[in-house]
């Protein structure tokens, strides 16, 4: 008997657990189906923002543009002061320069005719680098003494003439309105340029014949042509820097260069200087004028002409 009722009391707890868990089920379903539905319903929703609302900075700066009777003397004292209490510094206007496109084509010219020479005549090319460093490739270059009239020799003074009048050309420039960068103006720079260093080396062949000093000079000559086509090899890119850089980098790639230049020229003179002072017993007193007079001199006065 007690067996029946335990079991009549669990079946009846059984029936009434059953509802309620699927009541509990369907209300908590019933309640995220309502806040899915507000979700997408609010998702659906646009904020607008009150045009009429107010805006402290535009009122300020309203009240600042704005002239009040009339009164555009004090309007324009106000203007000045605030430029005057600024703190950040006004940049001024730079006009933007372009270069002709004539300079282009130019040093794509210069940069063929290197590698034409260095494709024809590489050996006598491979000797104008190896000379400055090595005496014993100096000294067949001096023997032969047919840098005036050899072809390789011929094309690269004339790729160092015109490399040379482009850059002073270029630099000029920075200097004077951009009408004066022309084809004629460039081409008179390189002319004269050619006949300024000619003439020099034949100022020098004279002063060896007068002396009576040719085997020296030819040396020495030899000497400067190697000094002029391998500071030509470090021009070329310079030459792309003061094409495509700003006028306000000139002067440094100007320095850089003279001080690469006069580098080149004092380690290979001093060398050659070194060996003739010690062979011939050559005055010192002489060498020296020479130096003030026909090498530091022309650099001086060229240097000045660039930057009158």
């Amino acid at each position: 008997m007690l067996f029946v009722v335990v079991f009549s009391f669990a079946s009846l707890k059984a029936q009434t657990a059953v509802p309620l868990s699927d009541s509990l089920l369907r209300a908590t379903q019933d309640s995220l189906s309502a806040i899915q539905v507000k979700k997408d319903s609010l998702a659906r929703l646009y904020v607008f923002v009150d045009n009429n609302r107010p805006n402290p900075y535009l009122d300020s700066l309203r009240r600042q543009i704005t002239v009040t009777d009339n009164d555009f003397l004090s309007w324009m004292e106000f203007t000045a002061s605030l430029d005057q209490h600024k703190q950040a510094p006004t940049m001024q206007a730079v006009q933007k320069v372009d270069r002709p496109l004539w300079i282009i084509g130019v040093l794509i010219l210069l940069f063929l005719g290197i590698g034409l020479v260095r494709l024809f005549f590489y050996s006598n090319f491979q000797n104008i680098i190896y000379g400055f460093f090595n005496d014993r490739v100096l000294a067949q270059i001096s023997k032969e003494d047919n840098v005036m009239t050899s072809w390789p020799y011929i094309f690269l003074y004339i790729i160092f003439s015109f490399s040379l009048g482009l850059f002073i050309l270029l630099y000029r420039s920075a200097y004077s309105p951009m009408s004066e960068v022309t084809v004629a103006n460039f081409i008179q720079i390189s002319v004269l340029v050619a006949i300024l260093f000619v003439a020099k080396i034949l100022m020098v062949r004279i002063i060896a014949v007068v002396f009576e000093v040719e085997r020296l000079v030819r040396e020495y000559v030899a000497v400067l042509y190697l000094v002029y086509f391998n500071s030509m090899l470090i021009l070329m890119p310079l030459l792309l820097f003061v094409t495509f850089f700003p006028t306000s980098y000139f002067k440094i790639i100007l320095i850089f260069f003279l001080i690469v230049v006069s580098i080149l020229f004092l380690y290979r003179f001093l060398r050659t200087a070194y060996s003739v002072v010690g062979n011939l017993r050559f005055s010192i007193f002489y060498l020296i004028l020479y130096l003030c007079s026909l090498e530091i001199a022309p650099i001086l006065i060229l240097v000045k002409t660039l930057n009158n």
